[in-house]
């Protein structure tokens, strides 16, 4: 059957309120780390959903208690390529929300709650997506996954469970904000901590003790200028490296000098960098400290314990792949606009898939990712419309319909 009449058959069978009431139910079960449960509930969820629509090849993975991932396959006849929709479950918990964070709200054209861009919405267009095919009646020839993680707003330990497993398919799409722009690169972030030793002293005579927060200062100022020399390099696609200390953190009481004091730093970086040369740039800063202010004492750390154990490393896929000519074509058919490829701000899953797993895998999704973590999350309904169709296309030009 030939990509067009398949896709209208599929897509004949949409209903707009069925898209809104799924993200809806998604909103209302929290899955952040506050709660007990954490994922669990809403990975029961989307089980029971997809079981209730006739998925048979379903199964919670509990990684640890509470915490499953969620797999399902729409497996297909043979012939075709295989396809993996990946999407993490859990979001961030409700800091600073002005809504109610699970009652979903419809006003103005957006349909606001928790995790309604980051990424309960990517998810409903995905899981629909998934259902339209399997209610069509129509065969495909690849394998469809479903792929609903743990853990990325923290360590992304749900699609490293993937990578330990050696999860395999030909192409996949990580579905994080991206507006419908289709995101091939992106930067990594790796976070560093220096551990900074001085002498500690009464407060009255500070000159009998050696002050780390005075050195961690220096430090702070030294990262400073060098994120300056950094913002003087260009990427293509991710633009320009940069570093930032976000944290110190040090001392008592006022009337002690300090023995130890910390920074804790977020390194973006680029692919053409490599994450030896990110601490060697550190490195340099304290060695000429260390020359310059004898008697103190610096270590510098990765804070692995608090990032992907597997380093949140940069993206970089190749833009002219199958994948991503699908994403363009079906985007100006559904929109009348081809944007091409470009990056994404955060970083996602998708990393991991293509180094670790040789996944060639794009980040795409429906939603602005300013709106994502924000006080008034919100998702335009007719972007996610809009991405549940661009999901058909793909599935169809990747995976292929038996004629039989």
């Amino acid at each position: 059957m030939k990509r067009e009449l398949a896709r209208e058959k599929i897509l004949q069978l949409f209903d707009r309120d069925e898209l809104l009431d799924l993200l809806k139910e998604l909103i209302k079960i929290p899955s952040h780390k506050q709660v007990e449960w954490q994922e669990d509930r809403l990975a029961r969820f989307i089980l029971n959903y997809l079981r209730g629509e006739g998925f048979d090849n379903l199964k919670l993975d509990y990684i640890m208690e509470n915490r499953p991932n969620v797999l399902a396959l729409l497996p297909g006849k043979g012939g075709g390529k295989s396809l993996a929709f990946n999407g993490h479950l859990d979001t961030v918990p409700p800091y600073n929300m002005v809504l109610p964070p699970y009652q979903p709200l419809i006003k103005n054209g957006f349909l606001y709650g928790l995790g309604a861009v980051d990424m309960k919405g990517s998810l409903a267009a995905m899981l629909l997506a998934m259902v339209l095919v399997r209610r069509s009646g129509l065969t495909l020839q690849g394998d469809l996954h479903f792929t609903g993680v743990i853990d990325q707003e923290q360590c992304s330990l749900g699609t490293v469970e993937l990578v330990r497993r050696g999860f395999k398919v030909d192409y996949a799409v990580v579905g994080e904000p991206t507006n419908l722009k289709i995101c091939v690169a992106h930067k990594g972030m790796e976070w560093m901590k220096v551990v900074i030793r001085g002498k500690s002293a009464h407060g009255s005579t500070p000159d009998k003790g050696r002050n780390p927060i005075y050195m961690a200062a220096r430090v702070a100022r030294e990262i400073e200028s060098l994120n300056e020399i950094l913002q003087k390099k260009h990427h293509p696609l991710v633009g320009s490296p940069s570093i930032n200390v976000g944290v110190i953190s040090g001392g008592d009481d006022p009337n002690i000098v300090p023995q130890v004091c910390f920074l804790e730093i977020d390194r973006r970086w680029t692919p053409e960098e490599s994450l030896e040369s990110l601490y060697q740039d550190v490195e340099r800063i304290l060695n000429r400290l260390k020359l310059a202010y004898p008697g103190y004492q610096y270590e510098l750390l990765s804070m692995d314990d608090r990032t992907c154990p597997l380093r949140n490393i940069p993206l970089d896929v190749n833009p002219d792949i199958p994948l991503v000519n699908s994403l363009r074509r079906n985007l100006e058919e559904f929109t009348g606009t081809d944007l091409g490829s470009t990056s994404f701000r955060g970083w996602s899953d998708a990393a991991l898939l293509v180094r670790d797993l040789d996944i060639p895998s794009v980040v795409f999704g429906p939603g602005l990712l300013e709106k994502a973590h924000a006080a008034d999350e919100g998702i335009e309904i007719k972007n996610l419309i809009t991405a549940l169709q661009v999901y058909v296309g793909l599935i169809i030009d990747i995976c292929g319909i038996s004629e039989g």
